[in-house]
């Protein structure tokens, strides 16, 4: 019962135990497949890269920010102007403190005028009192001599008691002025100067400090080089952590690009790296490359966005790259498997 006969020539159809086995040797061949595909997968090595944004910026590079909260009344720097180092870039509105300065310059002149008035008067009262001493010697010299001469009357008889005692009496008081005023402390005049020196002093000061409130209002270049000028207007209210305008200086070139904090840790230095600038997209886009020099230290944050910043050598290859022209950037951080880069695990 169990043979199989046929009238025509062909195969004969298999028999559920061939066809058992046939579906066995397909699947074990479709399991091994599968093993050496998986196997190769977790061989296969796979340049893992990081996506980074930035720009190209200079060796010497500088951020300018205000030093406090303030309103702008000027802006005296324009993106692609050349300044230097020390040069007004913005004034921020100082009319209090100019205010202030005026009021102690004015007290200033008004303090050197009296302390000149009061020199004046000074200097006459001593020459008056020089003059007044010198009197008072002759007016007491005479009244010796006459005291003398009376005495030498009344011991011939010549003169009355009374005329001798006038005579003492009068060489007393003129000894007396003499005396009066030549103990006059004329040092008293010397501190009243010293006095009214110090209040000029004082004052000067406080000139020197409204000045350095004022300077403290003037945004100055921090390095020399080329602006490149944010979105502000005059009177806009700006703070410390505004940036108002960002300098380039120095021949050589950098990029400086900005690795999410979530991939922060997996970039180092001497990383490589391949970005396209914006100057330089097309249907063939030019591709720069690099290493990373230097890492800063600190997650930074901008609006919703957490940063680190990655600053690396930058070869233009000849072309002309201005300051400030946008990048994206692959950054190599190492080999991955063929399935961990598939499915994105790191």
């Amino acid at each position: 019962m169990g043979d199989v006969r046929t009238t025509r020539d062909g195969v004969l159809p298999l028999t559920s135990k061939e066809r058992r086995l046939q579906r066995r040797r397909l699947l074990l061949l479709i399991v091994i497949g599968a093993v050496l595909v998986i196997s190769a997968g977790f061989v296969i090595p796979v340049n893992q890269y990081i996506m980074a944004s930035g720009y190209v910026t200079t060796e010497r590079y500088a951020e300018v920010r205000s030093p406090a909260i303030g309103t702008v009344a000027k802006i005296l720097a324009q993106s692609g102007m050349r300044m230097q180092e020390g040069d007004v870039l913005v004034q921020l509105d100082s009319t209090e403190a100019q205010a202030i300065l005026e009021e102690t310059i004015s007290q200033v002149q008004k303090a050197e005028a009296e302390i000149s008035r009061r020199a004046a008067e000074i200097t006459e009262r001593k020459r008056r009192l020089a003059e007044d001493i010198i009197v008072a010697k002759l007016r007491l010299q005479n009244a010796v001599s006459r005291l003398v001469r009376t005495r030498e009357l009344m011991a011939k008889g010549l003169v009355a008691g009374s005329i001798l005692e006038d005579d003492q009496l009068k060489e007393k008081l003129a000894r007396a002025e003499v005396q009066s005023l030549t103990n006059t402390d004329i040092s008293v005049f010397d501190k009243e100067l010293m006095v009214l020196r110090h209040e000029l002093q004082a004052r000067r000061e406080m000139v020197d400090h409204a000045e350095t409130a004022i300077r403290a209002r003037e945004i100055r270049a921090p390095i020399s080089g080329q602006v490149l000028r944010y979105e502000f207007v005059v009177g806009e209210l700006v703070r410390p952590d505004t940036v108002l305008m960002e300098i380039f200086g120095g021949d050589r070139q950098i990029l400086k690009l900005r690795v999410s904090e979530r991939h922060a840790a997996r970039v180092a230095v001497g990383a490589r790296y391949r970005a396209r600038l914006a100057t330089y997209r097309g249907l063939r886009s030019i591709w720069f490359t690099g290493k990373i020099q230097y890492l800063r230290n600190v997650i930074q944050s901008e609006g919703q966005t957490t940063y680190r910043v990655a600053y690396c050598s930058f070869d233009p290859k000849g072309r002309t790259v201005s300051p400030g022209t946008t990048a994206e950037a692959k950054v190599y951080c190492g080999k991955t498997c063929f399935w961990f880069f598939l499915f994105g695990v790191n």
